[in-house]
């Protein structure tokens, strides 16, 4: 089974037994307006090696995989927030949330666009910081910028990542505020094993660890049964990933991102909630 495989059943099966069902009012609703209810669990920490060609996907059923790399373009290498952009290059995750203007609002890539120590953006600053001071404890990128929460159309759930250079190798921690498992944490662990990956490459580096740190996660309602369900299927070993044509991070497409030999249980399709 992928290594993901097993984190994910354990993510799953700390929500369903020890987790809190919310009450009240609710943010969340489904398209048909009905509240989206969740079981959450505050405060998950997991690791996960990212030193080998083994693809962060789940196995008990199909992920998307063109997606969510679409999605990391969008915001890391473009640091756009436009969603008729992101639309061009063949994702929708966003279209629920977007402005009149087309936009999310000053979020996501437009806050890793900011100029940053001197650096051009986010990005610049943490590749520099890597190759020139790498026993730095500042490597850092946020996106939880507070005078511009008001503005945006969903306020970031990933939002802060934390670089770590020990020897030849490089550590990523990732904190995210919010994550919805059926969902949310599959592409999002899946976006950030590459862009970790990418930094490394980049730098000369060896990924190492990816350590994620969670403050609520969840599990809708809706979404329940069928993730009980499949958790318990039969795994398969985990695909493999390979980048192509690598120059630079800043030149990244995201069909240099390849996955081969990837075998998956049958789709689930779990419903958004907005």
């Amino acid at each position: 089974m992928s290594k993901f495989d097993v984190i994910y059943k354990d993510i799953v099966k700390k929500i369903h037994e020890d987790g809190i069902w919310s009450t009240g009012n609710v943010r969340t609703k489904y398209i048909d307006g009905v509240p989206a209810h969740y079981k959450s669990y505050i405060g998950y920490q997991f690791r996960l090696d990212n030193s080998t060609e083994e693809a962060h996907l789940l196995t008990t059923r199909f992920c998307p995989n063109k997606a969510p790399i679409r999605e990391l373009y969008w915001i890391w290498i473009m640091q756009s927030n436009n969603v008729d952009e992101l639309n061009k290059i063949g994702c929708k995750f966003w279209n629920e949330w977007k402005f009149q203007d087309g936009t999310i609002g000053p979020a996501y890539g437009a806050q890793l666009s900011k100029k940053t120590f001197g650096y051009e953006s986010q990005l610049h600053y943490i590749v520099n910081e890597i190759k020139k001071n790498p026993n730095s404890r500042r490597i850092m990128t946020e996106i939880w910028i507070p005078e511009d929460l008001d503005k945006m159309a969903l306020t970031p759930c990933v939002h802060l990542t934390q670089w770590s250079v020990i020897g030849d190798k490089l550590y990523l921690e990732v904190r995210q505020r919010s994550c919805d498992v059926a969902l949310g944490l599959v592409a999002n662990v899946y976006q950030y094993s590459v862009l970790h990956k990418l930094v490394a490459l980049e730098c000369g580096l060896v990924p190492a660890d990816i350590i994620w740190n969670i403050h609520n996660v969840h599990i809708y309602d809706r979404h329940i049964d069928n993730l009980l369900e499949q958790v318990n299927r039969e795994t398969h070993p985990g695909a493999k990933i390979k980048i192509d044509n690598f120059n630079s991070i800043f030149d990244f497409k995201p069909d240099d991102i390849i996955i081969e030999d990837y075998k998956y249980g049958e789709k689930i399709s779990y419903e958004i909630a907005i």
